[in-house]
């Protein structure tokens, strides 16, 4: 997976107004949301998704009314540049009637050196920031979630600085940058929060997680700061390394840029102060909502939509878990004395995903994993707990043979070379004129090769028996060379193909019983799709030649 970069604010106003009350203020929003990034670039996972939930945050908690929001889901060039023009006339009415207008505009997806990518075109940063300078409003603020961090900053001589952003307001002039990570690493988008960390910490604080002075109003100086603990801290074990958030500012002004007002929304989780540890709430489709480290001394209120959650603490004292429902308006209590310890394996899985582990398959693999290094990557393709049919192409009074089991393909080990494994287990009957019980069963070990990131070679050689009683098939020991190949699309969708042959021991009738083995007495081969998500499981096909007759079979099952 490519790695997600830049988080950028800008912060440009005009003139401070000498009025000794300010004017209504009215907020646009401009929000793009893009996982295309042409061809030539993997195809990212999270970023409609961190688009959406940005446009949440700001309808809910950040005074942007609904016709006041453009969210573009993919769009093209002429979308974003159409978009801009409706903003700006927009914002020029606004100013007629004397109000004060910000805008915000927030873009997650691909980038380069220089510039953002939308829809695999280019959309160069000089571009991008005259089109947001053009809009004319009082306060510009511009969040860039993409490739190319450091890049952004330095267009304007930026310097990476220390976590501390000093309080502006609503009547400020200069301009602010910050970026998810400095120039020369990596920000990261994780499987398990489905989203990219700087703008899942980011979402949390504006819903409160951030609210240090607890007066119920998150200003960006809160919002970075929280913003930039969470992911340094939560991003220090992964492939990529940690991630430092920086930001290259010029402002002049006092007071805060209040980015969220709590006190707006209609109702709200208030966490006691006594409850301390690593706090993960996730709602009823199973996606964390807010997830924090709180200390015990202070109370700490999340904006929440109304719906029900579960709430999953983590502390010295072990793992907790409770349900709590946000049904009505008005701030609702979490009751801490709810909370019942749980086993690790039923808490809510806060970890790695595909960045922090690379790659792996199921969440089991993370106590596979734990004291490893950060290299360390499992590639499996498991065909099990399916059923297989194989038809024989040659009449020999077995119509077909049924088999329940599965097989199983795996590269692991740090790059570029790794530890390859094959599998088989199967147990079933013959169906026809002929009645058989059929058993095959063997394990293979050898050397794997990591060929980038989404493609591994295994060669194994193994031991294993089979047979099909009824004098059907003989019984056979017998030693299985493999050449496999895994090809890993994404997480969920990973093909594989391989080609097997055995040599034959103790069964003169299976020797020399393939015209297709070139060293061996039987050959095997087949292509397969093992896919996860929602629709966890397998499909395959094969053809297998043993005592000079063909079996074609196809397997399907679900992993279990």
């Amino acid at each position: 997976m490519l790695p997600r970069l830049l988080v950028c604010l800008a912060v440009m106003t005009g003139t401070a107004s000498a009025a000794p009350t300010t004017p209504p203020l009215h907020r646009f929003a401009l929000v793009i949301g893009s996982n295309n990034g042409g061809g030539v670039r993997e195809q990212l996972r999270y970023a409609g998704h961190d688009a959406a939930t940005i446009a949440d945050v700001l309808r809910q908690l950040g005074g942007v009314n609904d016709i006041d929001l453009t969210l573009l889901r993919e769009p093209d060039t002429h979308a974003v540049d159409n978009a801009f023009d409706a903003l700006s006339q927009r914002v020029r009415d606004e100013r007629k009637r004397g109000q004060r207008v910000e805008l915000v505009v927030y873009y997650s997806g691909h980038a380069d050196e220089t510039g953002i990518l939308i829809g695999g075109a280019h959309y160069d940063y000089a571009r991008l920031r005259q089109r947001i300078n053009d809009v004319p409003a009082d306060v510009h603020i511009a969040i860039v979630d993409s490739c190319a961090s450091g890049s952004f900053t330095r267009m304007k001589g930026g310097v990476h600085k220390p976590p501390f952003l000093r309080d502006t307001s609503n009547q400020v002039e200069g301009f602010a940058f910050l970026s998810s990570s400095s120039a020369d690493e990596d920000a990261q988008e994780s499987d398990k929060i489905g989203a990219s960390f700087f703008t899942y910490f980011f979402v949390a604080g504006l819903r409160g997680a951030a609210d240090r002075n607890h007066d119920g109003k998150i200003t960006l100086t809160e919002a970075y700061q929280f913003s930039y603990e969470q992911t340094l801290g939560r991003t220090q074990n992964t492939v990529h390394g940690p991630q430092h958030p920086a930001y290259d500012m010029h402002l002049s002004g006092t007071g805060d840029v209040v980015i969220t007002d709590l006190r707006s929304t209609e109702s709200s989780l208030v966490l006691p102060s006594a409850l301390k540890g690593r706090v993960t709430i996730v709602d009823k489709d199973g996606r964390v909502a807010v997830e924090l480290s709180k200390d015990a001394g202070e109370p700490l209120s999340l904006a929440l939509p109304n719906e029900t959650y579960s709430v999953h603490v983590e502390n010295k004292d072990g793992e907790f878990a409770a349900t709590v429902t946000l049904d009505h308006d008005g701030e609702i209590a979490f009751e801490q004395g709810a909370l019942h310890r749980v086993s690790p394996e039923e808490t809510v899985a806060r970890g790695a995903g595909r960045d922090e582990r690379k790659h792996g398959d199921d969440d089991d693999d993370d106590d596979d994993n734990k004291g490893r290094s950060p290299w360390y990557r499992t590639i499996p393709v498991s065909f099990g707990g399916g059923l297989r049919v194989e038809r024989p192409s040659t009449a020999n009074g077995v119509d077909a043979l049924l088999t329940l089991g599965g097989t199983s393909r795996e590269v692991h080990g740090a790059p570029v070379v790794g530890v390859a494994e094959t599998g088989d287990f199967a147990l079933g009957m013959t169906v026809g004129d002929k009645m058989g019980f059929a058993y095959d069963v063997s394990l293979g070990f050898g050397p794997g090769v990591f060929i980038g990131d989404n493609l591994q070679i295994g060669a194994t050689i193994g031991f294993g028996l089979s047979g099909i009683t009824g004098g059907i098939l003989d019984f056979g020991w017998k030693m299985p060379t493999e050449f496999f190949a895994v090809l890993e699309l994404s997480p969920e969708v990973r093909p594989m193909a391989y080609f097997r042959q055995s040599y034959i021991f103790g069964s003169d009738s299976r020797q020399n019983g393939s015209k297709l083995a070139r060293w061996g007495d039987e050959a095997e081969a087949g292509v397969g799709l093992r896919f996860g998500g929602k629709l966890d499981g397998f499909f395959y096909g094969s053809m297998r030649e043993t005592m000079n007759v063909r079996w074609w079979g196809l397997g399907v099952g679900a992993i279990l």
